[in-house]
């Protein structure tokens, strides 16, 4: 049965703002063209049920999320859309887009997760710049972290998290304001106290990730706002202290003066206490892993939702949404040219080894094709140069998912009619 889309009638990427998108005529239950954008205005299809948000970094923790990996999976191509119109002359520029030389353009289908994706074609592997790599790169991350995670407390191991704020203004350059922390790190990282105090925890090695989110929305309007969650891991074989709260009120206690003279020495200003350093247990730790990778509603990174504050993947929304944002657009430029290069992850010395988890750099995570997979098509150049001309790439990955390859075909149709018009 032909799947009754009119892309003349719903061209590709139109603004809606249904709730709902429309849904292919023949009852597939597959979204036709102009479903691309629907779910990026306000009435966002994904929302959490009792969630509560940190609102100093961002962190949501409560609730659960609908997650539908291909739905938000079109959202990110046309996200990335936005990121190219901004850097044309860069890597970005040819993600997903061009092909790798000698390779035909082909449609995967995940036997396990039932999603879909390309093979044959050029990925920039960005963190920073691609909503596409990101996401992708952001899962395989969370499946090490989780497989270290697990381990650990195999052994006789804890985990805790401890999260690390620094003052921030509107005035401030994120690039300055990343030195100085980074500088307040080492300080913090090499001090005699705190170095104490992780001993005392058992601390054996640790997970640091890097986030950022801006308050240009907020009251306050407190700039930008990059921040530390580290993941510790509390030493196996060794007489670990129980931590309950009195433990865990003394060390947290012992951290947050240690931090708050490092900031100082740093020219970052003094932290408050309530947001400048929390440790939290093994089950905080917990939540903050298992929803990295989920993009939707931005959990995770410079990709997670914000109280108050918006996110730089966010930029690109309000882009979307109004050309008139040019705010929008500059922040993304300074957070992407800022961030380019450094890493989202850091790894103590010694732990990946010790619980075998490989080295792969976000680039050769952004190119592997998932072996459980089987080929469900391959799309012809002539073809491929249509779904460019439409920005459809989002569309094909989601028809074949949901619809099958004959799905792909007819739309394939639809849209060559529309460049032969």
């Amino acid at each position: 049965m032909a799947h009754q889309f009119n892309p003349l009638k719903n061209p590709v990427g139109a603004y809606a703002s249904e709730a709902e998108p429309p849904r292919c005529a023949t009852g597939c239950g597959s979204a036709p063209e102009r479903y691309e954008a629907v779910f990026l205005g306000t009435n966002a299809k994904y929302k959490y049920t009792a969630e509560k948000v940190d609102p100093e970094t961002g962190e949501i923790t409560g609730g659960e999320v609908a997650y539908d990996p291909m739905e938000n999976r079109v959202s990110r191509f046309i996200l990335q859309s936005v990121a190219r119109s901004l850097f044309p002359k860069s890597r970005l520029n040819n993600c997903l887009r061009l092909r790798q030389k000698g390779q035909q353009v082909q449609v995967w289908k995940s036997n396990e997760h039932k999603t879909t994706s390309y093979a044959g074609l050029q990925t920039c592997g960005s963190v920073w710049r691609c909503p596409v790599c990101a996401a992708k790169i952001a899962e395989r991350r969370r499946v090490e972290i989780m497989a270290a995670m697990a381990a650990h407390k195999a052994a006789g191991g804890r985990i805790t998290m401890l999260t690390l704020t620094a003052p921030h203004q509107v005035k401030d350059n994120l690039a300055d304001l990343l030195k100085k922390q980074a500088k307040a790190l080492n300080y913090f990282w090499t001090d005699r106290a705190a170095k104490g105090a992780f001993a005392e925890m058992g601390i054996i090695g640790q997970i640091r990730a890097l986030e950022v989110t801006h308050g240009r929305k907020s009251a306050l309007n407190n700039g930008w706002h990059p921040h530390y969650h580290v993941l510790q891991f509390g030493g196996v074989g060794v007489d670990l202290k129980p931590f309950d709260v009195f433990q865990k009120d003394d060390w947290e206690d012992l951290l947050y003066q240690r931090w708050a003279v490092c900031c100082v020495r740093a020219g970052l200003g003094e932290p408050s206490r309530a947001h400048g350093l929390k440790l939290d247990s093994g089950d905080k730790a917990a939540k903050y892993v298992s929803k990295w990778g989920l993009e939707d509603e931005m959990t995770k990174g410079h990709t997670k939702k914000a109280l108050h504050g918006e996110t730089p993947f966010d930029f690109l929304r309000a882009y979307l949404a109004h050309k008139t944002d040019k705010q929008a657009a500059a922040l993304f430029i300074e957070f992407a040219q800022t961030f380019e290069g450094k890493r989202q992850l850091h790894w103590s010395k010694g732990l990946k080894k010790r619980y075998a988890i490989g080295e792969k750099t976000d680039e050769e995570i952004s190119a592997t094709k998932d072996d459980l997979a089987r080929l469900l098509g391959t799309i012809t150049l002539d073809q491929w140069r249509d779904v460019l001309a439409v920005d459809g790439r989002g569309v094909v990955l989601q028809l074949a998912a949901s619809c099958g390859w004959d799905a792909v075909l007819d739309y394939f149709a639809s849209i060559q009619r529309i460049q032969d018009s």
